[in-house]
């Protein structure tokens, strides 16, 4: 028998993503006799483990964040670069060493996380020590520097995400991106353009992006690219709709978070429905405030309003799994034969 061009972990990366089911994968490690180097790690999911895992990778991008806010001025260029480089290896060749030699795999994938979200700041270093990133230099000025770093940023974000299959890394390459995509609309439309708007587009077709990924099964990696495109749309539609004094933008608004609801019961995911019900109570208490403000009827509506929140959260107990939980449809996949 030849040698097999695939391993486990494409195996189990296939049988994820609905490509062969549990059975087939039993099936083919059997056939194939197939090793399976047990892992280590305790199995994924809701537990403390993972809340742990999780935690400590975001503590320790914001902890590198904070470092840079506070301290950052007091290095020269090269011990800037250093820093960034060291870190990137250190971080990133730990995560390599957990997820791939001891098994770690959510572990070394938090780590790489960390180390991918930490290479725009090694790519502006370079920068700065070629001339090429003009210190004190407006966000126009510096166009060019900045497409280079959304871009190099962007392929190292998409390499790891290949080698390491680990969807979490596809949430800095949201955000490398939505940072390359802005500094292609202010080098067409000229320093005076309009980032909440354009920002606003671009978060929508994020959510459309992930919907596609969705639809062809990477919804793992969709999760990500969904909810990074979700919130800037919040964020960025409440301002535009706080902003506006228009009563037909702010029914565009009420129509867009009601037909994103529309859109969760037809994906079956809560997350739209989450950020749907946020929007529509946005454009309630807006609409609230401005008809009842200094009346005593505001109080009164606001209590009706939280007293809604409480029956919505009792709906979704009892009404939720049948909503959003996708049943399984035709027949079973047939076993794949040789």
């Amino acid at each position: 028998m030849g040698k097999n061009s695939f391993d486990v972990t494409d195996l189990k990366k296939w049988q994820k993503q609905g490509i062969i089911s549990e059975k087939q994968l039993e099936t083919i490690i059997k056939q194939e006799n197939i090793e399976i180097k047990p892992s280590a790690e305790k199995k994924s999911g809701f537990n403390l483990i993972t809340v742990l895992y999780y935690f400590g990778g975001f503590l320790a991008l914001l902890s590198f964040t904070l470092f840079i806010g506070m301290s950052w001025d007091d290095f020269s260029q090269w011990a800037r670069f250093a820093v960034a480089l060291i870190a990137i290896v250190v971080i990133g060749g730990l995560g390599l060493w957990l997820r791939f030699s001891q098994k770690f795999e959510t572990a070394g994938g938090l780590l790489l996380f960390v180390a991918t979200a930490i290479l725009p700041l090694l790519v502006y270093t370079v920068a700065s020590l070629t001339g090429f990133w003009a210190e004190g230099a407006s966000f126009y000025e510096l166009r060019f520097a900045v497409l280079a770093m959304g871009l190099i940023s962007l392929a190292g974000a998409i390499a790891v995400t290949y080698y390491t299959r680990f969807p979490l890394i596809a949430l800095p390459a949201a955000v490398f991106t939505h940072l390359t995509l802005i500094d292609i609309v202010q080098m067409i439309w000229g320093e005076s353009f309009l980032f909440t708007e354009s920002t606003a587009i671009i978060s929508a077709l994020f959510i459309l992006f992930g919907i596609w990924m969705t639809i062809y099964k990477m919804k793992n990696y969709a999760f990500w690219v969904k909810l990074y495109g979700l919130v800037w749309f919040l964020i960025t539609s409440t301002i535009l709709f706080f902003d506006s004094e228009s009563i037909l933008f702010g029914l565009l608004f009420l129509a867009v978070y009601l037909i994103m609801a529309g859109v969760s019961l037809f994906l079956r995911e809560v997350m739209f429905m989450v950020f749907s019900v946020i929007g529509v109570y946005i454009y309630i208490f807006n609409l609230v405030f401005d008809i009842f403000e200094g009346s005593a009827i505001f109080p009164l509506i606001l209590g009706i309003m939280g007293v809604s929140i409480v029956l919505l959260a009792v709906f979704f107990q009892k009404y939720g799994k049948g909503l959003f939980h996708r049943r399984s449809e035709g027949k079973p996949k047939p076993v794949i034969k040789e």
